[in-house]
């Protein structure tokens, strides 16, 4: 009989339940036409009532997930029927996801339920019945202000702008200064995916920069700018994705000066280390005229509530501002309200202290299990950046991967030009069960010492 472990997992206990019944029908362990437990046999099983197993059972039922039978019993549906619903869909069942980070799981159900109720008390305070500013509230901004004072730089609370998570800020950012598409953004030559899938959309050109293990070279930015023209550059200079690369205060200062010194405005995403205090000053604290900062909630504490926060130069604020209010005229203010609600009270910051704890022991796990395999990281990073034997290509690798049961994010998606490197990007997920991590870096390593087969001409 299946009988999931519900302990460790928050709020009442149908609610974990049908969480973990769920879960297991994402994973695999429960697949298409198996039987749940009996009610009174899981019951006896977990230490609950049958009520409270039957409250589980209707939500998985409501979700169509599952399919109940008189004098049979209830069963998991197939993933092939039309009205089949998960919440990881693009999954098979039984793979192994080392693709997409989560964010630490402890604590979080309750702090967001605990703001979502303070926010349900004061929301007559709100105008609910029209449109917000495009910027947010005030409350919200100065919200926002206090969040990105955690990082050393601390912005006036009228240059802060609230965005339904920082893919939104950026994409208002390059549209905004961006105006002519031949005119190429800069970036590290191996850049987050989310410019790249951008730069798609937009019909914008990227312009891939040499990189090391501290992030962008300076003397490369130098070169870059003077014999394009452009003048947007898009930078992670802390934990960068995919690499980790992390730029010492020293190099910040270089990229800084060749800005001011161009005339270029920065791009500077700081969504991997959101609440962190423990780190380099951002490059908008050395050059604030020069910087569009952005970071907020989406890695250290939940993606799901699409917080993010911008803080721009006072003399370009307005045009970000308008930029936004064309995209879509007015972002939620419930989630700003509960964004600020959760910074205002310190349990943003506590999520986020948590997460980054979470996440050194997840890394100290995974090189333990990596052992010699070349990769790149940073300890307070979602991700591993893995290197390739030179009989793979990135692509061969991941489709191989997949057909193995282990998903992971091929280098195609962070190369902004040229050819993308023999490596690819493994997720660190807190939430993760260690031996399922284990199983699938070791499914990963077997397939790296074997080499790709190639598809016959017909």
């Amino acid at each position: 009989m299946w009988v999931p472990d519900i302990s460790q997992i928050e709020g009442p206990r149908y609610l974990a339940l049908s969480r973990a019944i769920s879960e297991a029908i994402d994973s695999g362990a429960l697949g298409p036409g198996a039987q749940l437990p009996p009610q009174r046999d899981l019951a006896k099983e977990l230490n609950i009532t049958v009520g409270t197993v039957g409250r589980a059972y209707k939500i998985v039922r409501e979700r169509r997930l599952v399919s109940s039978e008189v004098g049979r019993g209830t069963f998991v549906r197939g993933a092939d029927e039309e009205s089949y619903s998960s919440f990881l869909p693009y999954l098979k069942p039984g793979t192994i996801d080392l693709a997409l980070f989560g964010a630490n799981p402890v604590g979080l159900t309750q702090a967001l339920a605990s703001a979502l109720v303070e926010v349900s008390n004061c929301i007559s305070l709100m105008p609910m019945n029209r449109y917000p500013i495009a910027k947010g509230y005030p409350s919200h901004c100065t919200a926002g202000a206090t969040w990105i004072g955690l990082s050393g730089y601390e912005p006036p609370s009228s240059g802060v702008i609230v965005c339904s998570g920082i893919q939104q800020g950026l994409m208002a950012v390059i549209l905004a200064f961006n105006e002519d598409p031949s005119e190429e953004i800069l970036c590290e030559r191996v850049t987050y995916s989310g410019l790249k899938a951008l730069s798609v959309v937009l019909d914008r050109r990227l312009k891939g920069i040499e990189i090391d293990e501290h992030g962008l070279v300076p003397s490369a930015v130098e070169e870059a700018i003077v014999s394009s023209g452009s003048k947007l550059l898009y930078v992670q200079p802390t934990v960068q994705n995919p690499t980790g690369a992390s730029m010492p205060l020293e190099r910040r200062k270089e990229i800084a000066d060749i800005a001011i010194r161009h005339d270029v405005m920065i791009i500077e995403d700081d969504a991997s280390v959101g609440g962190l205090r423990d780190r380099p000053v951002p490059i908008a604290k050395l050059a604030p005229d020069n910087v569009v900062y952005l970071t907020g909630f989406s890695k250290c504490i939940s993606p799901a509530l699409r917080a993010g926060f911008l803080s721009a130069p006072r003399q370009h604020h307005d045009r970000i501002v308008n930029t936004i209010h064309a995209m879509a005229l007015a972002n939620s203010p419930i989630i700003g309200e509960v964004a600020a609600t959760m910074i205002n009270n310190g349990t943003a910051e506590a999520l986020a202290t948590q997460h980054f704890d979470a996440l050194r022991k997840a890394h100290a796990l995974a090189e333990e299990t990596l052992g010699d395999v070349p990769h790149l990281s940073h300890p307070l990073a979602n991700f591993i950046w893995i290197e390739l034997p030179e009989h793979w290509t990135s692509r061969e690798f991941v489709d191989a991967a997949l057909k193995e049961g282990v998903s992971v994010i091929p280098s195609e998606n962070h190369t902004a030009c040229g050819l993308p490197p023999r490596a690819f990007r493994l997720a660190i997920n807190p939430a993760q069960k260690p031996e399922a991590f284990a199983e699938g870096v070791h499914k990963l390593k077997a397939l790296m010492k074997e080499r790709a087969r190639p598809l016959l001409a017909m």
